[in-house]
This record gives C-alpha cells, sequence and structure tokens, in this order.
C-alpha cells in the first residue's frame, strides 16, 4: 500500500467519526439556546419566603412560601412553584380569608394574578370554602374569577358548579353555570 492511500484511508475515517459525532447531538438548538437565555434564569431565588404588607400601619396581607422566584424582563413576574398561601385581614387585623394553592405566579405588568392546583379559599367571617383548580386575579378591577369547576361550601349549602367571578375579597360571588346545590340540614 502507498503512503497516499493509508493517508486517504485515515483522513475519510477521521471524517467519517467527525460527521457522525457532529449529528448525532441530540440536544434540539431552539432548547438549548432557550435554556441559556437570560429569560430562562431568575433574577432573584428565595426559600421560605414571609411577606408581610401593610397599609397605613395596618397589615393588609400576609404571604407565605417555600419558594419564590423572580424574573425582571420585559414581561417580569414572580412564580411561587412550590406552592404558597397568602392571609388576608380586615381593618381592625384580623383575618377576614386564606387562599392556598399548589402554584402561583404573578405578572407585575399586566397587574394579574393567577394560582392552580388545589387552590382553596377560605372566608373565616361567613364560614365558607371555595374549592377550585385555577383562580385569576385581576388587580385594577379588583375582580376574581375562574373558567374551572367549583366547589363553594357554605353553613347550610354547597353549591357546585363552572366558572365563577367575585369580588377580590369573596363578599359577592356568582357561579356562571351552577349544577347543582346541595342543603344541609342540621338536626339537634
Amino acid at each position: 500500500m502507498s503512503a497516499i492511500f493509508k493517508y486517504r484511508i485515515i483522513f475519510s475515517i477521521v471524517v467519517l467519526l467527525l460527521a457522525t459525532m457532529l449529528f448525532s447531538c441530540e440536544n434540539d438548538m431552539m432548547a438549548v439556546i432557550k435554556l441559556s437565555s437570560k429569560d430562562s434564569i431568575p433574577d432573584i431565588a428565595v426559600n421560605n419566603v414571609h411577606v408581610k404588607q401593610s397599609e397605613n400601619g395596618k397589615m393588609t396581607l400576609e404571604l407565605t412560601a417555600p419558594k419564590m422566584v423572580s424574573y425582571q424582563s420585559h414581561e417580569s413576574y414572580t412564580e411561587f412553584p412550590n406552592g404558597l398561601k397568602i392571609i388576608f385581614y380586615d381593618s381592625i387585623m384580623q383575618p377576614k380569608s386564606e387562599l392556598t394553592a399548589n402554584y402561583g405566579v404573578s405578572y407585575e405588568n399586566k397587574h394579574t394574578m393567577m394560582a392552580r392546583g388545589n387552590v382553596i379559599v377560605r372566608n373565616f367571617q361567613k364560614h365558607e370554602q371555595i374549592n377550585t383548580e385555577s383562580l385569576q386575579y385581576d388587580q385594577v378591577s379588583k375582580k376574581v374569577w375562574t373558567d374551572e369547576f367549583i366547589k363553594i361550601t357554605q353553613p347550610d349549602k354547597t353549591v357546585l358548579g363552572k366558572g365563577m367571578e367575585s369580588d377580590e375579597l369573596f363578599d359577592n360571588w356568582v357561579i356562571h353555570d351552577v349544577n347543582s346545590t346541595i342543603y344541609v340540614n342540621e338536626q339537634k
């Protein structure tokens, strides 16, 4: 065998190996770019969050969450990927209602919030409880709504339906499509 022939065989093997290595990459380039972009890296990440908000020296709400991540981009938002609990206080700083969910997100620029996954809202003063899988809140209109199945439990009845609108304190709510109302008859 001549040296040129051996060189061509070795060169062909090297080119074949390089081509195989280059084209066998399993990562989608768009996925790699998305993962490495600034938007996918949180600007703030905090564990065991406990925030108290007050107005005019009176506490209005208290938020606790195992984890909070905040992204400051053209669409700034804050996520609570491991759930959250918010207690709302009345004017004399007594707990009025409480919201818990498996996940929450707040969009600062849109002034909206969303809770999903086993969403439970308790109104302590009216002894009511709302159960649903998703709840939206518009901070400008101060309205809360869902298009999901909803269950509202009151001392004397339970109302089941789909879709609901309410004020932000859950004092006045309307279920769009009531499926059933179950009355409780307490006998002593």
